[in-house]
């Protein structure tokens, strides 16, 4: 029988008959994989605790018709500080759930991926930094490699330069930050869009630079819900700045840099409501693109 060696991180367990499970990781090699781990819901087995979400292991697998078979499994690290802390572990699992849903796009860029999440989630489990943050760097990582990360310094419309005066909402279908002359110039679009007449926009001295914009715009924008969650939202210039912060942030970690300004400049705000905001606002469009909600940080509500 033909085996082959992976080192992966665990991201999901299924049962499968009466002892088994179904295990999906995440591995250098190969990236997104599912594997059967026999006997591993026996209380005291060898693969019992081997086979938990968020551990990484080093393993040798046995290929099998549908699902290839576990054969040996040695821990190389299991975040144990993870299991002491709900929140901290909440988020964790959201990492694990972003990776089961994106994780065939990564294929390409898994020994990356790979190497960027076991940091993010060792991060998670022993870094004092605030949780939401660290999640928020992790998130723009992921959308970088999927080269869907959200645009944020010019509008997603007209192009022009944005700043803290002429910045407006996030658009989930257009990925990415609008000026206050696109975002008013869709919202009349948005009451229009029934009506057979083309949008009128008042002829100044920007007249050109909206008829452009109406062409570039289209139909974009003519729903405000789209599968339950916005797809515009306002957006305040405090939550911009935490948004350009944490890409900053997560582009450092990247390249195996720190940066001192980022840590003070974290230390005070790490309370902010605006690091929350961000973070909300960039799953929510993590969402949309995904086409489906992601789960794991909803007992966080309750915390």
């Amino acid at each position: 029988m033909a085996t082959f060696s992976l080192t992966a991180i665990n991201v999901g367990t299924y049962p499968l008959g009466e002892a088994d499970r179904i295990i999906t990781f995440f591995s250098r090699e190969r990236g997104l994989h599912r594997a059967v781990a026999k006997g591993a819901r026996k209380p005291g087995t060898r693969l019992s605790g081997k086979s938990e979400p968020l551990n990484i292991n080093r393993m040798l697998l046995a290929r099998g018709r549908s699902l290839d078979i576990i054969t040996q499994c040695e821990s190389i690290e299991t975040f144990g500080a993870l299991r002491r802390n709900l929140e901290r572990l909440a988020f964790a699992l959201y990492y694990a759930e972003l990776t089961q849903v994106f994780g065939p796009g990564l294929s390409e860029d898994a020994a990356r991926y790979f190497d960027r999440l076991s940091l993010s989630v060792g991060l998670m489990a022993e870094s004092a930094r605030e949780p939401a943050l660290l999640c928020l760097e992790f998130e723009f990582a992921l959308l970088e490699m999927l080269g869907i990360r959200p645009q944020l310094d010019r509008c997603v419309a007209c192009r022009e330069p944005l700043n803290e005066q002429t910045i407006s909402s996030f658009n989930h279908e257009m990925g990415g930050l609008l000026c206050q002359p696109c975002h008013r110039l869709m919202r009349r679009r948005a009451v229009n869009h029934d009506s057979a007449r083309p949008l009128r926009v008042q002829e100044d001295e920007s007249g050109e630079y909206a008829r452009d914009l109406e062409l570039a715009v289209g139909n974009i924008g003519h729903r405000d819900d789209i599968d339950g969650q916005r797809a515009t939202v306002l957006i305040t210039p405090l939550v911009w700045k935490r948004l350009v912060l944490a890409r900053a942030s997560s582009e450092t970690l990247n390249e195996g840099l720190t940066s001192t300004i980022l840590a003070e400049q974290e230390i005070a705000t790490v309370q902010n409501k605006s690091i929350h905001a961000a973070r909300r606002l960039m799953q929510g469009y993590i969402e949309y693109k995904a086409g489906k909600r992601m789960r794991a940080l909803d007992l966080l509500a309750n915390i």
